[in-house]
This record gives C-alpha cells, sequence and structure tokens, in this order.
C-alpha cells in the first residue's frame, strides 16, 4: 500500500463521484478505478459500494477513510519536520560554553540572535572548562563551544574569535591593594597566585608568565583549582591572588576586589570553536550569527 493509493482514495471518498474525483487528481476515471480495486484486493475487503448510479463507502471504508486521512495528515507532518531539519529550522543543538563567556554577555547574545531567527531549534547548554568542552567536541557530544583556550590538532577545529577580554587581578577584600585604583606588576613580586589546573595545561599560563615578565619575577603559583570560580572563592578566603579575564569582575563574590593592571596588557580571547568541515545546518547557522556579532 502506498501514500499515493491513500490519496486517490481519500478524494475519492470526498467526491462520491468516479468522473469528479478523477478529475481533481488529474488521473482518467478507469485508472482511478483500477488503483481503487488494486487497494481493495490487498487489504483484503471492499471500500466502496458502487452502482450504476451511486458510490457509497462501506462500513469498513469510512473507518478506514479515517484512518487513510491520519496517515496522509503524518505523512505530511514528517515531509515538512524532514524538509525544515535539512534547512537548519528544527532539532537540537548542544553547545558548551565557560562562564566568564556569559559574564561578557557573548553567549547572552548568540543564543537571543539564533533563537530570532530559528526559534523551533532546541538548544541545550553546558557551562563547562575549555578543556572538557574540547574533549566533548571532538567526541561530537557537543556541537559547538565558547572556550578560552583551544588545545590539540589544530587541523580538528575551526575557530570564530569573539572577543579579546583584558586580566585583571581578583584581591582579597583586606588586601594592602585592595583599595588602589590598579595594579602594578611590581606590586605582585611576593604574591601566591592560584589558577585553575586548565590554565597551565592549555596555554593560559603564559599570561602569567608574561606579567611576571613585566617586573623581572616569576610568579610563584601555590594553588591549583578546578576552575575560575574554585580559585575566586580561595581569594576571597584569603589564601592568594588570581589573575582572571576581565568579564568575570561582573561576578560579584563577597571578600573579592577586582583591580586593573596598569602596566600590563595581557589579554585572553573568547573563541567559539567547532569541528572542522562541519556540516550541521544548525552547526552553520551558528557559526554565521557568531561572526555576523563580532562584525556588527
Amino acid at each position: 500500500m502506498e501514500l499515493r493509493q491513500l490519496r486517490y482514495f481519500v478524494t475519492l471518498a470526498e467526491h462520491l463521484h468516479f468522473a469528479r474525483a478523477a478529475e481533481a487528481l488529474d488521473l482518467a476515471p478507469s485508472a482511478l478505478s483500477m488503483q481503487l480495486q488494486t487497494l481493495e484486493r490487498q487489504l483484503g475487503v471492499r471500500l466502496v459500494a458502487r452502482t450504476k448510479r451511486s458510490v457509497a463507502l462501506t462500513a469498513a471504508g469510512q473507518l478506514f477513510l479515517a484512518e487513510a486521512r491520519n496517515t496522509l495528515e503524518q505523512a505530511s507532518r514528517t515531509e515538512q519536520i524532514a524538509r525544515r531539519a535539512g534547512r537548519g529550522e528544527v532539532g537540537t543543538l548542544q553547545m558548551g560554553y565557560v562562564i566568564s563567556a556569559a559574564c561578557a554577555g557573548v553567549v547572552q547574545g548568540i543564543l537571543s540572535a539564533y533563537r530570532k531567527q530559528f526559534p523551533d531549534v532546541r538548544i541545550t547548554l553546558q557551562e563547562l572548562e575549555s578543556p572538557l568542552q574540547i574533549q566533548l567536541l571532538y567526541q561530537g557530544k557537543l556541537d559547538a563551544c565558547i572556550v578560552r583556550t583551544v588545545a590539540g590538532d589544530p587541523d580538528l577545529f575551526d575557530r570564530v574569535e569573539l572577543l579579546q577580554d583584558h586580566l585583571m587581578i581578583a584581591l582579597p577584600h583586606d588586601h594592602l591593594l585592595a583599595c588602589s585604583p590598579a595594579v602594578q606588576a611590581r606590586d605582585l613580586i611576593n604574591e601566591t597566585f592560584i589558577t585553575p589546573q586548565f590554565q597551565r595545561e592549555f596555554g593560559f599560563a603564559r599570561h602569567l608568565l608574561t606579567i611576571g615578565q613585566q617586573a623581572g619575577f616569576t610568579p610563584h603559583v601555590g594553588l591549583h583549582t578546578r576552575d575560575f570560580m574554585t580559585a575566586l572563592t580561595l581569594v576571597a578566603s584569603g589564601f592568594g591572588v588570581a589573575a582572571v579575564p576581565a568579564s568575570l569582575a561582573h561576578l560579584q563574590i563577597p571578600g573579592v576586589v577586582y583591580l586593573p593592571l596598569a602596566d600590563a596588557h595581557e589579554t585572553s580571547a573568547l573563541t567559539m570553536v567547532f569541528r572542522r568541515n562541519e556540516h550541521s545546518p544548525l552547526v552553520m547557522h551558528l557559526r554565521r550569527i557568531a561572526q555576523a556579532l563580532v562584525q556588527a
């Protein structure tokens, strides 16, 4: 049984006249009659009672009509969904991001623009540190991610740089420098730095080294943490200081003061990363939107 046969039957049931139904279907009446006979033979049941003067549905035909209409409607919906999916208008997009991207407004800007253009796409978000995002992207468990640093084979990924974030120094609120308008690199010579583990493993540590070079010292890293939030919690507790992206200063953590660096101009890029040769229309739309926001 084919959808075409169901459409023929429904049209006949609506007209209850072979000639008019055949005309609506752009068929010869004899061809329509043959199609009906084939359908009835396949089903093993009489659907239409025909006389020389009238056409009527049998009891089985009436029940079959309701189901045929439902089947055709569902088939039409299925076709529409497939076509929309091919255009990237429906589906699920899985995206990761670092918390500083949300603090900077980057995540919100991208999601808002995407939702306006594609309201029927479901977006799932995961706030994760950069290394884990890259791993999940490589494994196909994320479609895109917003990270601070990109490690691994550069041939595997494409990138869109979203913004450059200046670094600031996070200090305990009772630190001697806490009331200063800014901090000099030389003021940090004797400080203990708290850094997320991935800074050392994924290249972020070079920013800290550059700060030290401004004043001719090597920063002393006393504690490694899982993420920036843990580092800031330890700063608030007086365990040391931390170099953080300026966007994190929007996080008003009790006990933490953020100061700009007066003599060091290190920046950290927020970058959206995709698998190279990604052909998903959902991801291609996301990339286009991200590029448009950067260029705006």
